[in-house]
């Protein structure tokens, strides 16, 4: 015999795809007229970029392009000159479900690009970057309940941090960069986007999202073809719809800026350049809110010998979404070569990973640094390499880490001697913490409809109880009712606080 017992169950996140698929990215080019000819080539870069990312049916599907930016030196007047490509890609990745909510992560990250000239006007270009891509969904923790009178139930609360909501928001921003006081730009360098949200407030079923947005731009002028840099900071607010959220819900958003399209205006009014910017942004979220339930521990029944089936049940208590910032510095060093004059150093990338280590969230940092100098014969170089920072922040109770990111927000360097530079870089962290609880709960209890009811032999029992013993423990062992024993006894209390002589009712 099966005892009906009531299924429940907590809403938790599950991940219903995490893949990584690397993209390859092979061009042959051609500089169109207007470019002057190749001397030396300065740096290749790759910059992969998604316009769109959503479900259909059974699959994510992933649609953008790659852009290739070359820096030359060109053969006429040794001036930095650069040439844009891109390539468009598409993706589809299966799925075993279709969600009616999820929250989809996307990344591009770039692996590697290697360029050769063919000839001063012909290039060979050969790379690959990887698409990462995760589909998070609501997945069930099931527990069960009894509500029925011929079962003696344990049960004991939980506290458990329940997912409330899901969401992915992919929209479109526009924003105008004024050039006052600035040489107008001729062509682009480099660019870097970024968005860093600085506030998140959720209201039924909506997110409201406020960000800073910071564009660092390095360019060479139009009138001189002298190299120039721009940094600009602007506000993003942005209204998410996310089914279930309510306010005092724990968010853990994230926004990416995940292509940007930049051109570049004359302004008739002022007599000055305005760089105009279209950028897509992604804000994905997982909210949770906190939540009391009953495990049903054990069951007994005083007439029958059941067998409860026990599981181990796992899940995080509590949750926090944290933030730090830290200063950090590093030193580069030339192999070979001396800086002369440095003209440009910034972060081309970032990656952030996280351990617990030593009962305590280890950061570390992976950046991309960028840096465009001169050397001491006048040649101007350009130099890439990956700088590693650490960081220790102070957490209690974690044992866990769900989600990392960061950001430098800013970057400085000096010139210790003609062949080091030593960074100054101010990164930001954040990353969701949380502390797991393990428990065993009844899934399922059954009995042998066979066997004859228990017959006590007696309507009560003395028995001598050691101090600490559960009261039970000590109702399973003699098929008696937990609140028989406390009302005979008098105890207000599971565990006994003394050795003493208990009284046992059986009937």
């Amino acid at each position: 015999m099966e005892y009906n017992l009531q299924k429940k169950h907590a809403k938790t996140v599950g991940w219903l795809l995490d893949t990584v698929a690397e993209e390859p990215v092979d061009v042959d080019l051609t500089l169109p007229d207007y470019c002057p000819d190749i001397e030396r080539i300065l740096r290749c870069t790759m910059q992969p970029q998604v316009y769109l990312s959503n479900l259909s049916s059974d699959s994510l599907n992933i649609e953008g392009n790659t852009c290739v930016r070359v820096m030359y030196l060109d053969s006429d007047k040794g001036c930095v000159r650069t040439y844009e490509h891109t390539v468009p890609f598409s993706r589809s990745f299966s799925l075993k479900d279709s969600p009616d909510h999820a929250a989809i992560y996307v990344e591009a990250k770039p692996e590697y690009i290697n360029c050769r000239a063919q000839s001063p006007r012909k290039l060979s270009l050969h790379g690959a970057f990887s698409l990462y891509a995760r589909v998070a969904v609501e997945k069930p923790l099931d527990y069960c309940a009894y509500d029925g009178d011929d079962l003696e139930i344990k049960s004991a609360p939980a506290e458990i941090s329940a997912l409330s909501g899901l969401c992915s928001d992919l929209f479109t921003l526009d924003e105008e960069v004024p050039m006052s006081g600035k040489p107008s730009v001729g062509a682009v360098l480099s660019r870097q986007l970024g968005a860093r949200i600085t506030e998140l407030k959720a209201i039924h079923n909506k997110i409201m999202v406020t960000a800073e947005g910071r564009l660092e731009l390095l360019y060479t002028s139009g009138e001189k073809n002298e190299i120039e840099s721009l940094s600009y900071t602007f506000p993003i607010s942005h209204i998410a719809d996310c089914e279930g959220v309510e306010d005092g819900d724990l968010i853990d958003g994230r926004l990416d800026v995940m292509s940007c399209d930049l051109s570049v205006n004359d302004d008739a009014l002022g007599g000055s350049s305005v760089l105009s910017l279209e950028m897509k942004l992604c804000f994905s979220a997982m909210c949770w809110r906190n939540e009391t339930v009953t495990l049903m521990e054990d069951a007994f029944s005083t007439e029958l010998e059941v067998e409860p089936q026990l599981s181990p049940l796992r899940f995080c208590s509590t949750r926090r979404c944290l933030r730090f910032t830290d200063i950090a510095k590093e030193n580069i060093t030339l192999d070979g070569d001396t800086f002369a004059r440095v003209i440009d150093v910034h972060c081309e990338r970032i990656q952030v990973g996280a351990a617990i280590s030593g009962g305590a969230p280890l950061l570390t940092a992976k950046a991309q640094i960028s840096v465009l100098y001169e050397n001491a014969e006048g040649e101007m170089k350009h130099l890439s390499r990956d700088v590693d920072f650490n960081y220790n922040p102070s957490v209690d109770n974690c044992d866990s880490i769900e989600n990392t990111a960061g950001c430098i927000d800013s970057l400085s360097y000096r010139i210790i001697d003609e062949r080091t530079i030593e960074l100054r870089a101010e990164i930001g962290y954040r990353m969701t913490v949380c502390c797991h609880e393990s428990r065993t709960a009844v899934t399922a209890i059954s009995a042998d409809d066979d066997a004859e009811k228990r017959q006590p032999d007696s309507a009560l029992i003395l028995y001598y109880a050691d101090k600490g013993e559960q009261v039970w423990d000590i109702s399973k062992r003699f098929c008696s009712r937990p609140a028989d024993i406390l009302s005979e006894n008098e105890l207000d209390s599971e565990t006994l606080p003394e050795s003493i002589m208990l009284l046992i009712p059986t009937a």
